[in-house]
């Protein structure tokens, strides 16, 4: 294995004559001038090594980087390769321009350099570096410049050596230049002299080579040269008509006048000004230039070769035909391609007499005639084959070889003859495997997949070149220099050098030691051939005699190197006060980097405009830049006057770049231009926007821990317990607080029911103490297997003081209460009686309210469930009296949960012997002598009790499943089990006396109990809320939470929709999603052939080629390029429409529009109901401010599945978050551009900010997030978890399940105090690893509550707090949400946002900087047009003109283009929508008011919209026929729809959908005009939201509402539902992290293939919907 100079890997000692120049080049800067192939690389690496120990040091302290420049990208990694296997160096890094590195900041070089040592590059790469700062020439220890006598004028190399001025001559770094050349270009034998000087000036270094060339020709290049002599084919008629008709057709061409695609008669130039922006005689004299190839190939190669390359000129042809700009220019190609297929026609006509080989031989000129012989002698058939003259393959070696052509046409019509070629023959030129290369370069700007596609197929040919599968390879000066090609038997050079450079280079190529170079020479040029050839021949003697053994070359002295490379720019360079230097050089490509962050869309190119006039008389020119109107520079740059246009305009560009540096709009370190949408969050009034992010939240973003704000990021927060539980130390004043319950159904019938319906109407019941009074709460539902019962708190019924003694008796009852009569106590809790202190005591109704004291002083425990004795048995004793309303329990079932019974009536007519309800058993007594093994040891006459299971769920939250009618019979009886309700209704269960147990406890007491655990816990909710009210209205004023007793809040109700989705969670499967089928084979690894190791390592090679490129190879299109005798014009469409595809895309041919529509239900709509007023628009902050229930609502997240939830109005919350976000920071920052905007209200509503919000007012120890579930983490008010044990589980950062298994005794948990014994046998427990840690933001939820705690996700507290403001705009209208967002600090309250509502903005008209006339001369005097379309009259019709500019309205000087108004109006539209929906669409669930949202609120609609009122047409633009090209393909869509807005409509592709303009049905201008305009209107109407209204429903009514009425499907359910696409969905893709974008993939099948799209949008959502809106269009395509 070889490096690109044949030095083998493993060789260790250098060649004798490579020590001497390593030397020289260690002590000096050095040019190391040697030819090709003798280990110029070598030498390098050497001195890398040398050099190392400055490596050693970090990155940043102190540590140095060596640099290794290359001048192509193939040569990048090739290097990097070499250095990695040779040198002993930490980290080699390579990098071009295809890494995307042209944007990159300081922070990712800092993070590059700080990993590699060594970096090798492209010299463009270094020289940008150091321009912008992002290193410094002192930060360098060595720099080695690869051909580096490329380093003239204005190459890269050269500016790099620039930069060398102000760094101290000692803290400059080792130059080494390495060149075969040394001459970039043709010079004269007297120059040679004076141009090597200079390249040493250049690189302040001295050339060196080796004494003896001698020595070193034993390695290098040294092949015999040939030179053939060819005659141009004497022209038949067919060629001379063909050449004459081409030439008819240029002189046609170059009358040809195209116009100026952007019109510049719109400014206001002076007479002797010419607009040099766009030149579309380009374009003229492109297309003239390829019919002058087509003539030239059609003489050189005579007539077939002449059709072959007329043809490839017509696929270029027809590929630019598709891409015209204008329609003249479309007919220009399309004349062009008519009359070159008649030439063409001609051309087969004359040929039609002949086929295949005989084809080719007659209509080829000598010249491919001789290249055809030239092959020939490298047939191994002709090899063997004595006798045979060869005349250049002397040594008779196998073909291996090189055809270097001048053109790149050349190079593919070369391969196609010779494809054609094998074809006719193939047993003749089988050993011919030949193909083309003619470029790697690829710009990183184009998002299109074509120099990708040309970069693999020639990365395909080199690779196959060097691993024998190819063994010819046909290139353009592309493979000259540099690259990796094994040592060649044969080099053609098919067009003669012209230089001295390529004439080096080329045979260079020709590496084996019995190579041959031939060069084909026209015989009329022979002799200025001969003349030239000398010269080369001078010129190397020349440079021998030079630099041959002189070792005392003087290096150059400062002067030479300030005169010749520091002083020789015209323009004069920009140095700031940082130190950076801005070279002329650099000023016109920056300018227009600065231009292409301005905002624009995928149709158009932001360029500036560029105006020459003659100045001096005639002897100078100078050139004025005008910026785009999306800069802030609106005046005129002039540059200084010249003698050249190139130089004039450097100097423009340079001024212009200047000034904006001055602006700030480039960096003040870097001079890079911010990015659109860059934003400086350490900026003070930037950072003034986020009051709730503290120093902590910076480092809250860690490895394997999820981001903050997310659903995965889950906390562990400080449950807020009520103040109003809380203990009042050393007062022994109570308060009682009576709950009543009222049946909200009619008594049963059915006597067990009846029975329970009694129980509720009894005056036996209870209520709670507490030691400080309470709010009024509102009345609340609680549901129990019977029916419905209103709960109510009569508060503050009565004070009361407790003794020591009595306190201790109510503890004991409330303790017994929850312990033993509902057993949900759990034995790890003591008394803790500082927190959540309500005590339930049993309360008699009689003349009032009184504590039952005999009944908690009676019942202390509840006896175990266990067989009685038989003298119990025997002596029972039953009756109607005793037995009436009591408890009992089978004692004979083995449940964990014994089940409790009502008896509801004792059966005296019924006997243990009566007859069984079912036929199989005799008796009661047989039912359970067989299935129990149960005898009657009582009286065999004890009568039977009829009884009511009492459920054990005791979540009375939600209504039973039965009562909604909204069930299958499947789900009805799955949601029963799940909530314990599974006792058929209709069964009547008997039991005899003797088999159950009977308790003391009163029966109705116990039944009323198992309702407690919810009425605690609503009452706990209803606190925590009421307190979130007081807190809320005491700082915002507004609000009177404390209500008059008169007053009452209203009460919860039941959300049906909510409700039923609550009950259907606890037992409906996830919805199925069809997936993809997997279809395994086997294989038999044994059967596996073993394949050698270069073959393997060749088709390794390939495969990595292939993944290098995101699209499958299997829909790769025929290359028309590689198979010209072939191709149809069908061809040629597939082939541009794969290459034009998107480089991110891997859909195939995603063009026409989606047709997949909905059935439209048989019953038309009812007339349109017409309402055009918002009610939350009309209500102001007065008043006692929002109910406690939807204060509770917002409290409560989906996934408690309650009866209520915060969906709703977190809906419209996050609707009028992004409204005011918008609206505060449209003002706020002024001069912020909507890219910066859009970033920084990404941060500003994103759920991590809210989260910060909601986190500093504890929110998340306030909220609701699970199911109650008072079986598994009920929380006994007044008991917790002992505080030590809490402590320890906090300080291990353990989870709390670790208190499973733990007891305490009961007087542990009376007093709550614990043992040293129970103490170690928790510590035990702890060392016995019963433990398990609690990662960092993971925490889980369960047993939290018992450590006063509770796991909330972030993202449900920022669901939250938009619900809270939902819930304040529903209330008191947009002044009470603007009061609250200011007390969450989610804006800045010393901003004053409600200040910002009706603040009126400062426009020229206002300033006087403009007038009327103006402003209408701007608008193309159209205002009145579309005012009249919006029924609106402008006050200000400078917001008329800012909404109707499109960037590239250049001649407007006196606003911005409207992305800052669209921003806005965006959020407007979004809210009013939303709140109008939220009004009037109460019936929609949720979801499906979010779906008829998006319907409404997206860019394809506002588009519609913006066409169907014709506003398209008043759009203030400069001349883009792409853009308007796809104005009018919607246009006409929509025309032929009658500008009805369908559902088919809605899934058209948008321009933010997929950022590819070839795959977008909707540009995005259509719809931003129409937001624009309407942020236009509220600006204009002093901030009147009722006027947008008015303006917007007269637009939208319509589809309002057709669509509230049936709603259009979401694409992402639309693709689900299409069962054979299987659709996947990947995980996001962060686009860009510094502007809220992400990417979304789809994969799914199509024909049995599987296929991808790829959506963009600014959240997940917005990005899965336009995947699939990508998917659905190509599976309709």
């Amino acid at each position: 294995m070889t490096t690109t100079e044949g030095i083998q890997y493993h060789e260790q000692k250098a060649r004798p004559y490579q020590a001497i120049l390593e030397e020289i080049a260690s002590s000096k800067n050095t040019i190391i001038h040697l030819p090709t192939g003798s280990g110029k690389t070598f030498i390098a690496q050497r001195l890398i090594k040398k050099f190392r120990n400055q490596l050693k040091k970090p990155w940043g302290e102190g540590g140095k980087r060596s640099f290794f420049l290359v001048n192509t990208v193939p040569l990048v990694n090739q290097q990097k390769n070499v250095i990695e296997m040779m040198c002993p160096v930490d980290g080699v890094g390579a990098y071009s321009s295809e890494d995307g590195v042209d944007y990159w900041k300081k922070a990712d070089w800092d993070s590059e350099l700080a990993r590699n040592q060594v970096i090798v590059m492209t010299s463009q790469i270094l020289s940008d570096m150091l321009t912008h700062a992002y290193i410094r020439i002192e930060d360098i220890n060595l720099i080695i410049f690869d051909e580096c006598h490329h380093a003239v004028e204005d190459h890269p190399m050269r500016v790099i050596m620039k930069h060398f001025l102000n760094c101290k001559a000692h803290e400059q770094p080792r130059v080494l230049g390495l060149t075969a050349t040394l001459l970039n270009g043709n010079v004269s034998i007297s120059k040679i002299e004076e141009t090597l000087k200079q390249l040493e000036n250049t690189f302040h270094a001295t050339i060196a080579t080796v004494d003896d060339l001698g020595e070193v020709m034993t390695y290098s290049t040294n092949p015999q040269e040939f030179i053939q002599y060819f005659r141009k084919p004497q022209m038949s008629e067919a060629a001379k008509e063909a050449i004459s008709l081409l030439n008819t057709l240029q002189n046609l061409v170059m009358s040809v006048k195209l116009p100026v695609s952007l019109p510049s008669k719109d400014f206001k130039k002076t007479p002797c000004q010419r607009d040099i922006s766009n030149d579309p005689n380009k374009i003229v004299k492109a297309v003239k230039n390829l019919i002058v190839g087509m003539i030239t190939n059609l003489e050189e190669m005579g007539l077939y070769g002449g059709s072959l390359g007329i043809l490839a000129y017509i696929v270029l042809l027809e590929r630019l035909k598709r891409k015209a700009s204008t329609k003249e220019e479309n007919l220009l190609y399309s004349t062009v391609i008519t009359h070159s297929t008649e030439a063409r026609m001609i051309l087969l006509d004359a040929m039609e007499n002949e086929t295949g080989y005989d084809k080719i031989i007659k209509h080829s000129s000598e010249k491919i005639l001789q290249l055809i012989d030239l092959l020939k002698e490298y047939n191994p058939l002709i090899l063997e084959k004595p006798g045979e003259l060869l005349k250049v393959n002397h040594s008779r070696k196998p073909l291996c070889g090189i055809i270097f052509t001048k053109q790149r046409f050349t190079s593919k019509i070369l391969y196609n003859i010779l494809m054609d070629l094998k074809k006719a023959r193939p047993d003749e030129f089988e050993f011919l495997k030949h193909d083309f290369v003619v470029g790697f370069s690829i710009n990183p700007f184009k998002s299109t997949r074509e120099e990708h596609y040309l970069k693999k197929s020639s990365q395909k040919a080199i690779l196959g070149f060097n691993n024998g599968d190819l063994n010819c390879l046909i290139s353009t000066s592309v493979i000259e220099e540099g690259l990796d090609i094994p040592q060649c038997a044969l080099v053609v050079r098919y067009d003669a050098p012209t230089e001295y450079r390529s004439y080096i280079q080329s045979k260079g190529r020709a590496r084996s030691s019995e190579a041959s170079f031939v060069i084909l020479v026209d015989i009329e040029d022979k002799q200025s051939f001969l003349i030239k050839y000398d010269a080369f021949q001078k010129t190397e003697e020349r440079i021998r005699n030079l630099i041959v053994g002189d070792d005392s070359r003087a290096a150059p002295t400062t002067q030479d190197i300030h005169e010749n490379l520091y002083d020789d720019d015209e323009v004069p360079p920009y140095e700031t006060s940082n130190g950076n230097i801005l070279y002329s050089v650099s000023a016109i490509s920056l300018l227009s980097r600065y231009c292409s962050i301005l905002p624009h869309d995928q149709f158009t190119t932001i360029t500036p405009v560029w105006l020459q006039e003659v100045v001096e008389n005639g002897a100078k020119k100078q050139v004025t830049v005008i910026l785009p109107i999306g800069s802030p520079v609106k005046e005129e740059i002039k540059g200084d006057p010249y003698s050249n246009t190139k130089t004039a305009k450097r100097s423009a560009a340079l001024k212009a770049c200047i000034k904006l540096h001055e602006l700030g709009e480039l960096h003040p370190l870097t001079l890079l231009p911010y990015k659109y949408a860059e934003v400086d969050y350490e900026r003070d009034d930037i950072r003034g926007c986020f009051p709730n992010w503290t120093k902590d939240c910076e480092t809250e973003i860690k490895e394997n821990v999820p981001k903050p704000g997310s659903k995965k990021r889950k906390r562990k927060h400080k449950i807020q317990f009520p103040s109003h539980l809380d203990a009042v130390p050393d007062s022994s004043v109570f308060y009682l607080h009576v709950i009543k319950m009222e049946a909200a159904f009619e008594k049963p019938n059915d006597n067990r029911e009846k029975a329970l319906y009694d129980f509720i109407k009894r005056n036996e019941c209870y209520g709670f103490l507490t030691q400080k009074p309470l709010p009024k709460l509102c009345e609340f539902p609680a549901f129990t297997s019977v029916g419905e019962i209103t709960t109510s708190i009569e508060v503050n019924y009565a004070v009361i003081k407790l003794t020591p003694i009595i306190f201790e008796l109510v503890k004991q009852f409330h303790y017994f209460l929850f312990d033993q009569i509902l057993a949900i106590n759990k034995k790890f809790l003591i008394f803790e009686g500082t927190k959540n202190c309500m005590y339930v005591v049993p309360v008699l109704e009689h003349n009032g309210y009184n504590i039952d004291w005999a009944t908690m002083q009676t019942h202390h425990t509840v006896p175990p469930v266990a067989a009685p004795s038989v003298e119990e048995r025997k002596s029972l004793v039953v009756t109607e009296e005793n037995y009436t309303n009591c408890i009992v329990t089978p004692w004979y079932r083995g449940t964990i949960l014994p089940e409790r019974y009502v008896v509801t009536k004792v059966l005296e007519y019924m006997t243990p012997k009566s007859q069984f309800d079912a036929d199989c058993y005799e008796s009661y007594a047989n039912y359970y002598a067989n299935n129990y093994n149960l005898d009657i040891l009582g009286s065999e006459s004890q009568p039977l009790l009829e009884v009511r299971n009492i459920s054990t769920r005791m979540n009375c939250l939600l209504p039973r499943a039965a009562t909604l009618k909204a069930f299958t019979d499947k789900q009805l009886k799955m949601i029963s089990i799940a909530f314990g309700d599974d006792k058929p209704k209709g069964f009547a269960e008997i039991f005899i006396p003797e088999f159950c147990i009977k308790y003391d406890y009163p029966g109705v007491l116990w039944y009323k109990a198992t309702l407690l655990p919810s009425i605690i816990h609503r009452v706990h909710m209803l606190l925590v809320a009421h307190e979130l009210l007081v807190e809320i209205s005491n700082a915002t004023k507004y609000g009177q939470p404390i209500l008059k007793k008169t007053e009452s809040f209203q009460p919860i109700q039941v959300d049906r929709y909510i409700a039923i989705n609550s009950l259907l969670s606890q037992v409906e499967e996830p919805l199925h999603v069809h997936t993809i089928d997997r279809i395994h084979k086997g294989t038999d690894d044994c059967l596996k052939k073993v394949v050698p190791l270069k073959k393997s390592l060749y088709k390794l090679q390939r495969k990595k080629i292939d993944k290098e490129y995101p699209w499958d190879q299997r829909i790769e299109p025929i290359d028309v390029e590689r198979n010209l005798s072939t191709i149809t014009l069908m061809d040629i469409e597939c082939y541009d429409e794969f290459v034009s595809a998107p480089i991110s895309s891997a859909s195939n041919n995603p063009c026409s529009p989606p047709r997949i529509v909905p059935k439209a239900p048989a019953i038309a709509p009812p007339p349109i109901k017409y309402v055009d007023k918002i009610e939350i628009l009309k209500k102001t902050p007065t008043g006692r401010g929002p109910e406690l229930r939807d204060v509770l609502a917002a409290l409560t997240t989906i996934n408690s599945n309650d009866t209520f939830d915060l969906e709703r109005p977190e809906t419209l919350g996050d609707s009028f978050l992004k409204f005011a976000a918008s609206l505060y920071l449209h003002h706020k920052f002024p001069n912020m551009n909507e890219g910066q905007l859009t970033n920084i209200k990404g941060k500003l509503i994103s759920n991590r900010n809210l989260y910060y919000a909601g986190a500093k007012f504890n929110l998340g120890g306030r909220m609701k997030v699970e199911q109650f579930s008072p079986r598994s983490d009920f929380l006994v008010p007044g008991f917790f978890a002992p505080p030590k044990l809490e402590e320890f589980i906090e300080q291990r950062q353990i989870r709390p399940t670790f208190l499973i298994g733990i007891q305490f005794t009961e007087e542990e948990v009376m007093t709550g105090e614990l043992s040293e014994e129970s103490w170690e046998s928790v510590m035990n427990n702890f060392q016995n690893g019963i433990a398990e840690a609690e990662p960092e933001g993971c925490a889980q939820n369960s047993m939290q509550c018992y450590v006063h705690s509770q796991a909330v996700a972030d993202k449900s507290i920022a669901d939250s707090v938009e619900a809270l403001i939902g819930t304040y705009l529903l209330s008191g209208g947009i002044l009470a949400a603007v009061k609250l967002l200011e007390w969450m600090e989610v804006f800045p309250p010393q901003d004053n946002f409600a200040d910002m509502l009706h603040k009126p903005v400062q426009t020229p008209l206002s300033k006087n900087l403009a007038t009327e006339a103006d402003i209408d001369f701007l608008l193309n005097n159209s205002r009145t047009d579309v005012e009249k379309i919006l029924n609106y009259t402008f006050k200000d019709s400078t917001f008329l003109l800012n909404a109707l500019s499109h960037s590239s309205y250049i001649r407007n000087r006196l606003t911005s283009s409207y992305e800052r108004l669209e921003f806005l109006g965006d959020a407007i539209i979004d809210f009013l929508v939303t709140s109008h929906i939220f009004e009037n669409c109460r019936e929609l669930k949720p979801g499906e008011m979010t779906d008829l949202r998006s319907a409404l609120v997206n860019n394809v609609t506002f588009a519609a919209y913006t066409v169907k009122l014709g506003l398209h047409k008043y759009l203030c633009s400069e001349l883009n026929p792409s853009l308007e090209k796809a104005i009018m393909k919607f246009v006409e869509h929509q025309i032929e729809r009658n500008h009805e807005i369908e559902f088919d409509v809605l899934l058209l592709i948008s321009e933010v959908d997929c950022q590819v303009a070839e795959y977008v049905d909707v540009p995005k201008v259509l719809s931003d005009i129409f937001e624009a305009l309407v942020g236009a209107v509220y600006l204009d109407s002093g901030g009147n939201l009722e006027t947008v209204w008015s303006v917007l429903y007269k637009i939208m009514h319509v589809e309002i509402d057709s669509f509230s009425k049936r709603i259009p499907k979401q694409p992402v359910k639309i693709l689900y539902e299409m069962i054979h696409a299987c659709p996947v969905f990947e995980k996001q893709i962060v686009v860009n992290p510094d502007i809220p974008k992400v990417m979304v993939p789809v994969s799914f099948t199509k024909n049995d293939q599987r296929l991808a799209a790829y959506g963009v949008g600014v959240n997940k959502s917005q990005a899965k919907r336009a995947a699939a809106k990508l998917a659905l269009k190509i599976l309709d395509s």
